[in-house]
């Protein structure tokens, strides 16, 4: 009898443990999917801004390859000075952290969930590494149109409301630097710039596009919404 007691007791213990660790996964993959839903929503929005932002690199090299270069000022400084301004994307990883920091992982049981969230962070953790290089060429074009325009000016495009938004300037502004040297360093560290925000961009849509599916995994796999 008392062996049975014993016995059952364990039992217990063991269901009341399987039961809490069963609550502990699902808490854990509830607030996962919520940051992924934040993920998606930030991607969606830096993907649109870096298609602009393209598209305005494409504008600044068309602007100061025409002979007449002189008569766009201000498209000029507006496109420069705007191609300077950084987005990044930040990704909220308050759960992955927590499964891994904690241990918690093993509670993870579905060895396809469980990888399928490592393959996620693990793509995370690349992009990061291609935003440095990003920032490191976009210093270097910041550093370079700093020598070739004139300083008064861009700060005069600083809005006086929204601090990350920069303003075309009135008239038609002249550079500092107009030989074909200094125009082509532009050119130049302007389509560096375009290329690594393409490539940061397509990495963004593919890491969008793993959000997304494992988003709908583990909505179906743990019955969520």
């Amino acid at each position: 009898m008392l062996f049975l007691a014993v016995f059952c007791g364990f039992l217990a213990e063991y269901k009341l443990e399987h039961t809490i660790e069963h609550n502990r996964e699902k808490q854990f993959i509830t607030t996962l999917i919520e940051d992924l839903k934040s993920d998606t929503t930030q991607l969606t929005a830096i993907i649109t801004y870096k298609n602009h932002r393209e598209k305005m690199v494409d504008s600044l090299i068309m602007y100061l390859s025409t002979p007449d270069h002189g008569k766009h000022g201000s498209d000029i400084y507006y496109c420069a000075r705007n191609l300077t301004r950084p987005q990044y994307f930040f990704p909220n990883d308050r759960t992955i952290q927590q499964l891994k920091n904690s241990g918690s992982l093993r509670l993870i049981r579905n060895l396809a969930v469980s990888d399928s969230i490592m393959y996620y962070d693990q793509q995370v953790r690349y992009l990061l590494t291609l935003n440095e290089d990003e920032r490191s060429i976009r210093d270097n074009f910041r550093e370079l149109i700093g020598a070739v325009f004139d300083g008064k000016i861009f700060y005069s495009q600083i809005d006086s409301i929204d601090f990350a938004h920069y303003n075309k300037p009135d008239g038609n502004p002249p550079l500092i630097l107009t030989d074909a040297v200094s125009i082509n360093k532009v050119i130049s560290s302007a389509q560096y710039l375009k290329s690594v925000t393409r490539g940061v961009r397509d990495r963004q849509k593919r890491i969008k596009n793993t959000a997304e599916q494992l988003l709908l995994f583990l909505q179906k796999e743990y019955h969520l919404q």
